[in-house]
């Protein structure tokens, strides 16, 4: 495209990018004014240039004295009238046309002969007037748009070129080449003659780009800017001008920070181009431009048979839309939603609907995915046949799989919704509703819930929307009222169903129940009153449907909050998962899985939040997601692997972060706050512990109380004694009024004893450690045993505090607590430096510097450091071996991996499941850093195989 230096007639023009073929046509003029007729073809697309570079051409001749005369073809719906462009660029009077001749003469050589002399008859008159003009001095023919022009002057052009081989006469055509026109088959032929050469226009560089956008939008422009300017433009000048005139007015500036605008306008100018360049394309390209607009992408068949274009002129078009830009750049036949809506914008209303009906038609008679189909029929006003609802939900069922989220499932019912439904089939399409937005828009899953609770007339037709219900307001502000509700819900089912339901009525029941207690498990003030419910249940079932195995999960978890021995809540917790569903298990894999954990039994509660977090990433549940990586963060803070725990927590903030409401998020805060504060990094776990807290957070269990422990640890570590005290205090009463008397959800219990202690307040330190030893003894696990010994120890005085510590450390060594054991350690060193016993001191100051560093607990080991050198050791060398990260479990299946035992022979000499061992190996492999058994190093083999059960070895 020309820039004019000047505004005004006769101003010369700079061309950017066009000297080398502006000083071509100049040697060529060059040459007719010496007395060489030459004739050139200017060819290229829409808004490559031609008539720019003809224009500054042409005032540069005429600055040199040579006579121009010019003409401009324009489209038209009529054939142009014979030797229009003749008469003008020669300034003849008219030729008469031809006579047409009449039906019978038609064809008949005389015809011929006649039509043939009076064409050779208007040549010899024109070219008469045109060595008339070459008399006067050189001449320049200029015919732009030459497509355009009607056939006869084309020809007459040519004959005066073909006589005037010695005279001093220039012609310059311009054709632009993605549309045909009555010229274009005669510019063939003179092209075609040695008379005329070809100049092809191609697209601006990157150089030229960058000179046109600093002209326009002044300032150096950025590299990635230029780049994306000449993408978007496709190297244009017209299309080029018009992105830099919308920048210009958008205020965008040529830099890094602009580029996101660029794009936007770039969309916007590529568009308002469309429709003037479809009007001037055949039927066949603007058909198949609207049929790709509808469905989107170029698929051949479907495109095809939705425009009505035969396939061989089909590639053709498409050739033509990509050339142009219509279909994206880079892409196989996409267009982007700018000039997809401008391709339609043009359809009458009635029109488009019918040619989206006809798509999803098209589709679905060729076997397409229901998705493709659905794509289609949600954007139609009606829906008029039957198969289109069963279509749209056939479509939901499949989101999932493709999509990350469930937004696609929830367009495609919210438009089923509003068909033509029986009253089943609007219950049954707001429950599917219901479950597709329960991830994206729990509001919404549970109004439609309502709805349908409201459109069902018996308990039993209630009982699994109840249910449903029950499972999306979990966690949520809602599950206060769904726990009411799955009551009365629950009392009027058993009515309806009298003493002797059937089968399928007791797994109904089952079903009901189960829902009850694990909304309610974790709600603060529900607990107590649903506990009293359950007290009039039966027996824990055997786990041999899934309604059962549900059951039991609630009520391991109900066992552990009330404190019961350890073992029963695990029993009951390992029944509930001891079989893989075909469809993976929701919240209720989670709550069994932290009971395990709760009871030590570590490795199967890892593997339990595997196998939550493999299902709720195949089903794309990023809420569960959320709350299996927040709980495995804490559980593997519990072990001592407090890099593994960072991982975790990091990642669940990112889930929490996408939605700020969601029911894991205050978990994902609490679990990153918690890592934190063990790394020593206390300013940053206060941020993140602040994010955790909100307006109703103190109604759930598992959340409130971990996050009152942690405020009082951060409290602590500021040294706010007192306010660490508040907290933990308060931790303690708000379990008690819950009914919750697990000593090690929340051990608050242990740092407010030695709090209490440090304060000078030892009867209450003794009196609350007097209160929690029943509780301890009754939870039986090592964990609960090692830190009810460890508070003992500390509020006890003289040998006998010495020997509660020893006893402590060594229990705690049994259990999966190495940060506890650490800690333990290291107030066992203290005691014995009060004893006068160094060596003892510095033995166990130097285990408990080992265990807090391999454990990333860099506050303590600095501690026992500090007091080790006091005690008169060296500081100790650690084994830089990254195996000494490994835990017990990963370090005894890593050994009998390296050793070339299968997942399945470890697993049955260390009697868990196969998945356990995979778990383990995983971790391994991460903490390791390699890729697999083969790189498993040597060093292992000093730990030997572990006791026990040996497995077999390959080739026995």
């Amino acid at each position: 495209m020309a820039v004019s230096s000047g505004i005004g007639h006769g101003a010369t023009r700079l061309l950017v990018g066009r000297s080398t073929e502006l000083n071509d046509l100049e040697r060529h003029a060059a040459k007719a004014r010496d007395g060489a007729a030459r004739a050139v073809l200017v060819r290229g697309p829409a808004g490559i240039g031609r008539t720019s570079l003809l224009s500054s051409l042409t005032e540069r001749l005429r600055s040199d004295g040579m006579a121009v005369r010019s003409f401009t073809g324009r489209e038209s719906a009529v054939r142009p009238r014979p030797y229009q462009a003749a008469h003008e660029l020669f300034g003849a009077a008219p030729t008469p046309a031809p006579a047409r001749p009449t039906p019978r003469a038609r064809g008949t050589a005389p015809a011929a002969a006649s039509a043939a002399c009076l064409a050779y008859a208007a040549q010899r008159r024109l070219y008469g007037h045109a060595v008339s003009l070459l008399a006067t001095g050189p001449l320049a023919l200029v015919l732009d748009d030459a497509q355009w022009c009607d056939e006869a002057s084309l020809k007459c052009v040519d004959f005066v070129l073909r006589r005037s081989a010695g005279r001093p006469l220039l012609v310059l055509f311009a054709q632009r080449t993605e549309c045909g026109g009555p010229g274009a088959p005669m510019l063939g032929e003179i092209l075609a003659q040695d008379r005329c050469d070809l100049l092809e226009l191609g697209p601006l560089g990157e150089d030229e780009t960058a000179r046109l956008v600093t002209g326009a939008l002044s300032g150096p422009p950025d590299e990635r800017f230029v780049r994306r300017c000449a993408e978007l433009s496709g190297g244009n000048p017209q299309l080029l001008h018009r992105l830099l005139a919308g920048l210009r007015e958008a205020g965008v500036r040529p830099d890094t920070g602009g580029l996101h605008q660029l794009e936007v306008v770039g969309q916007g100018v590529v568009a308002a181009g469309v429709p003037a360049y479809l009007a001037g394309q055949p039927h066949h390209v603007r058909q198949v431009a609207r049929a790709l607009a509808v469905l989107g992408r170029d698929d051949a068949e479907p495109l095809s048979a939705l425009s009505g274009v035969p396939l061989k002129r089909m590639t053709s078009a498409l050739d033509a839309l990509r050339r142009n830009d219509v279909i994206a750049p880079g892409t196989t036949g996409a267009m982007c939603d700018a000039v997809r809506s401008a391709v339609l914008d043009g359809l009458a209303a009635p029109k488009l609907e019918w040619l989206r009906a006809r798509a999803a038609r098209v589709l679905n008679d060729a076997g397409r995915p229901a998705w493709e189909v659905a794509d289609q029929l949600v954007l139609l006003k009606e829906l008029t046949e039957p198969w289109m609802l069963a279509v749209l939900r056939d479509a939901a069922a499949e989101a999932p799989a493709r999509t990350t989220t469930s937004r696609a499932s929830v367009r495609y019912l919210q438009r089923a919704l509003t068909a033509e439904l029986t009253e089943g089939q609007r219950k049954d399409v707001r429950i599917e509703l219901a479950r597709a937005s329960a991830q994206v828009a729990p509001a919404m899953a549970l109004w439609h819930l309502r709805q349908a609770l409201g459109d069902a007339t018996t308990a039993r037709d209630r009982a699994p929307i109840a249910v449903e219900y029950g499972m999306t307001a979990l966690g949520s502000r809602s599950a206060p009222e769904a726990i009411r509700m799955l009551g009365r819900t629950l009392d009027a089912l058993t009515a309806e169903l009298g003493d002797d339901p059937t089968p399928a009525d007791r797994e109904l029941l089952t079903s009901l129940t189960s829902a009850l207690l694990i909304t309610a498990v974790n709600e603060k003030g529900a607990m107590a009153a649903v506990r009293e419910r359950t007290g009039t249940r039966p027996a824990a079932p055997a786990g041999d449907s899934p309604a059962e195995r549900q059951l039991l999960s609630a009520l391991s978890g109900f066992a552990a909050l009330d404190g019961r021995p350890a073992h029963e809540a695990a029993a009951l917790a390992r029944r509930s998962l001891r079989v893989e569903e075909s469809a993976p298990g929701g919240w209720w894999v989670l709550g069994s899985s932290l009971v395990l954990a709760l009871a030590d039994e570590i490795d199967e509660a890892l593997a339990g939040l595997d196998r939550s977090l493999t299902g709720s990433r195949a089903r794309h549940e990023p809420w569960m997601h959320l709350g299996a990586l927040a709980g495995r963060s804490l559980v593997r803070h519990g072990t001592g692997d407090v890099a593994a725990a960072a991982e975790d927590a990091r990642t669940a903030v990112e889930y929490a972060e996408q939605g700020e409401r969601a029911p894991g998020a205050p978990l994902a805060y609490i679990a990153l706050g918690t890592v934190l504060l063990s790394q020593g990094r206390t300013e940053r776990a206060e941020a993140a512990l602040d994010r955790a807290a909100r307006p109703g957070l103190e109604r759930h269990i598992w959340e409130w109380h971990h996050y009152l422990y942690a405020k009082g640890r951060a409290r602590r570590e500021r040294g706010d004694l007192d306010g660490a005290l508040e907290a933990w205090l308060h931790c303690g009463r708000s379990l008690e009024e819950a009914g919750v008397t697990n000593p090690v959800l929340a051990p608050w219990w242990l740092p407010a004893t030695h709090t209490l202690v440090g304060l000078g307040r030892t009867g209450e330190a003794a009196d609350l450690v007097a209160r929690t030893a029943p509780r301890v003894r009754r939870w039986g696990t090592p964990r609960a045993e090692g830190l009810g010994l460890l508070a003992a120890g500390i509020v006890a005085e003289g040998r006998d505090r010495l020997d509660l510590l020893t006893e402590a450390v060594d229990v705690l060594a049994g259990s999966p607590a190495r940060l506890e054991h650490a800690k333990a350690a290291y107030q066992l060193g203290c005691e014995l430096l009060r004893h006068d016993d160094a060596r003892g001191a510095r033995r166990h100051l130097r285990q408990a510097i080992e265990l807090a560093t391999r454990c990333g607990y860099p506050m303590l080991s600095e501690r026992a450091r500090k007091l080790l050198v006091t005690a008169g050791g060296r500081m100790p060398q650690l084994a830089s071996s990254p195996v000494d990260s490994l835990t017990d479990s990963e370090r005894k299946i890593a050994v009998l991996a390296k050793g070339g035992v299968s997942n399945r022979e470890i697993a049955e000499a260390l009697f868990v499941t196969p998945r356990t061992v995979e778990m383990h190996l995983t971790n391994v492999y991460r903490k390791l850093d390699v890729r697999g058994r083969a790189d498993l190093p040597a060093q292992l083999a000093a730990y030997g195989p572990p006791p026990g059960r040996q497995p077999r070895r390959p080739g026995r």
